[in-house]
């Protein structure tokens, strides 16, 4: 399959020095929370089986709880490949998944179409990595510098969340764009590849395949509901029973400019804006939008207001708090916000608050 891997697409120089690129590698994007935003990139957000009940549409750092070592194998034998065990198995897969935050049916996709796990092409070559990671069209064997795990985690790191390639269908949607001179990486980031057939709906594919077989064989818990002790719900990417949203919520469009991409700013803006309610472009980090001149700020729960977190408050960041959107204020005071990079960089998810929590909080108003 032919690609262009993230860098090459974003600009950047074709022949990175080695240790050049281990640093990057081992960088963590969106480290920092220059945005307000915690920096969870082990955070682990859940659904029943997928983000938005599509796995081409999946976000792929949403994860199945309870997925077993031994579904995954069962899987791997029926698929007719005469593969290395010791490469790649179950146990092998799930420790990826923790290390890389990606999900393991993704994982698993993934190996598969890019290598027929390992067994072909450059990832039959030594140290070369199963995932085509750093197998540029120019240089395909530059891939035998990143083994297994090193890849995975790369492959998180800068394809799927630098470059914003966290669905399959975002994948071919920015091939045809990269195809027809129409992607513009700044904005959209780095195409994945540059395949133009369908290479991300196969990889959804094999995603839906591997979810019915771990229906088949056991199926999984469904993953707890934890509570903290500070009136909070920390749910998973569905919006918690009992509580409502007045729109969906459609990341697709959210612009990427002042604020970058997955972070907490980014999404309380274009979620605003989505609802008809505009924020400044520069209202700072996630603990300034309450300082910010020119917006009034209330105690009292409103709806559709950002809700500005101060330095670790409710699990904010302890430097740059986050911001929220709130999404509904119940009539017993109660209230569910949205959010992103609470549970990881680009990941939405929801909490609730109860009313007494509720009226800690400080609400940014919105014109």
């Amino acid at each position: 399959m032919k690609k262009l891997k993230w860098f090459l697409l974003a600009g950047l120089i074709p022949l990175f020095l080695p240790v050049l690129i281990i640093i990057i590698l081992m960088g963590a994007v969106g480290g920092g929370g220059t945005n307000g935003s915690p920096q969870s990139q082990n955070g682990v957000t859940y659904a029943d089986h997928w983000s938005d009940g599509d796995p081409y549409t999946h976000n792929l750092l949403v994860h199945r709880f309870g997925i077993t070592a031994e579904q995954l194998d069962g899987f791997l034998d029926t698929l007719g490949i005469s593969y290395d065990k010791n490469r790649i198995n179950g146990k092998k897969l799930l420790e990826w998944e923790a290390k890389s935050n990606l999900d393991v049916r993704g994982i698993v996709a993934i190996a598969l179409n890019e290598s027929s796990l390992g067994t072909a092409g450059v990832a039959t070559n030594p140290g070369a990595n199963m995932f085509g990671f750093g197998a540029y069209d120019s240089n395909p064997e530059y891939a035998n510098n990143f083994n297994d795990e090193i890849a995975v985690v790369g492959l998180t790191q800068q394809t799927i969340i630098g470059n914003k390639n966290q669905t399959f269908k975002i994948q071919d949607d920015k091939a045809k764009k990269f195809a027809n001179g129409t992607l513009n990486p700044s904005t959209d980031g780095g195409v994945y590849f540059t395949d133009t057939t369908g290479s991300g709906k196969r990889r959804a594919e094999t995603m839906q395949k591997l979810d019915q077989y771990i229906d088949e064989h056991g199926g999984t818990p469904t993953a707890p509901k934890e509570t903290n002790d500070t009136g909070t719900r920390i749910s998973s990417s569905e919006i918690p029973s009992g509580y409502s949203i007045t729109q969906t919520i459609d990341t697709t469009n959210y612009i990427a400019s002042s604020y970058p991409w997955g972070q907490c700013t980014w999404f309380v803006f274009n979620r605003a804006k989505q609802l008809g309610i505009t924020f400044d472009p520069y209202m700072g980090n996630g603990n300034q939008w309450m300082e910010k001149s020119g917006y009034s700020t209330t105690k009292t729960p409103t709806e559709h207001s950002a809700l500005s977190f101060s330095s670790s408050q409710a699990g904010a960041d302890p430097v740059y708090g986050h911001v929220a959107f709130v999404e509904q204020v119940k009539s017993d005071g109660s209230i569910l916000i949205s959010e992103s990079n609470f549970k990881g960089l680009g990941i939405v998810s929801y909490r609730t608050f109860d009313a007494e929590t509720a009226k800690q909080f400080t609400y940014v108003i919105g014109h």
